[in-house]
């Protein structure tokens, strides 16, 4: 995908786990938050009917043309974006802003919406929103694996500001833009084999399927592959010498170095196959991240080696 493709846009919103209701100790709302105790993203990830409902702070605006141009339509509704990538952020445990999820091909209104519905009363009040996403395409990252940051404008150029919408359409904000789809991508879309480190949730706690098709880059897998060979390259294990024509080409591929440091880098180009990658079997792989950051394979290696 260009960059000139992407809209994409950011929403900082109060820290929650879950999104679905009311909770207790949320942090990072500004004032409104700090005497109320709760914020109006309070629905974010609530499953409505199939979809899901978000708020922007403060008070339902987006500046549309800051996300694009010429994709502008009006409804009955009002102003609107379609398919766009809401990345919304809160505030993380070191104060910085952090990714906390996702609307994927989103439907995003300059104006607040609000058409009374029941499922968003909260306090006999119906709670505004102007993002529309389906819930197969919304993802929310774990209060606790929520580490992707955001740079702050006082240390880098074109960074976020003190404002709750950030459009990254100044400085660095392109590049970072581009950092935050690979994240996307490449990091919480693919992490089905890792016990739901990175899950996409409904409001059931179970995963989204529709997103299974985001896979990370497979030109890199293939030639990690073709270099290392289709074995684990920790223990040995082949899948195709005991699963015969069924394990036949079949293995899974880590990054030795954490995904999350890589794309961070302020010098990442992009992810070097020999370097970068290492074909694991499944319960090599599984060892691995067992700890978090997690063990780099020499240390899988020597695990393995002690009780033998």
């Amino acid at each position: 995908m260009k960059d000139k493709e992407i809209k994409m846009f950011f929403d900082h919103i109060t820290n929650m786990e879950k999104y679905c209701g009311y909770e207790e100790n949320v942090k990072g709302g500004g004032e409104y938050v700090e005497k109320n105790g709760y914020g109006f993203e309070l629905f974010n990830f609530k499953n409505d009917g199939g979809k899901y409902y978000g708020y922007t702070a403060p008070d339902c605006k987006v500046n549309l043309n800051r996300i694009s141009k010429t994709d502008i339509n009006k409804d009955a509704l009002g102003k609107y974006l379609d398919d766009v990538l809401v990345v919304f952020t809160c505030e993380g445990k070191n104060g910085k802003r952090v990714i906390a999820g996702f609307y994927k091909d989103a439907r995003v209104y300059a104006e607040a919406v609000n058409d009374d519905r029941k499922s968003r009363k909260f306090n006999e009040k119906s709670v505004a929103y102007n993002l529309i996403c389906d819930a197969s395409n919304a993802l929310l990252v774990p209060r606790d694996e929520r580490i992707f940051e955001i740079p702050h404008s006082k240390t880098e150029e074109g960074g976020y500001g003190q404002h709750n919408l950030w459009y990254a359409d100044e400085g660095i904000g392109r590049e970072i833009k581009k950092k935050v789809l690979m994240y996307f991508e490449d990091i919480i879309a693919n992490r089905f084999n890792d016990e739901a480190k990175y899950g996409l949730y409904d409001e059931s706690k179970k995963y989204v399927s529709s997103f299974s098709q985001m896979r990370r880059s497979k030109e890199a897998r293939d030639k990690c592959i073709e270099l290392k060979g289709c074995y684990c390259n920790i223990c040995g294990f082949d899948f195709q010498k005991i699963y015969g024509d069924l394990g036949k080409d079949y293995i899974e591929v880590h990054h030795i170095i954490s995904i999350d440091n890589l794309i961070n880098a302020i010098d990442y180009e992009g992810t070097d196959p020999k370097k970068d990658l290492i074909p694991l079997c499944s319960n090599c792989h599984s060892m691995i991240h067992r700890e978090k950051p997690p063990y780099s394979p020499d240390e899988i290696k020597e695990i393995i080696n002690s009780h033998h």
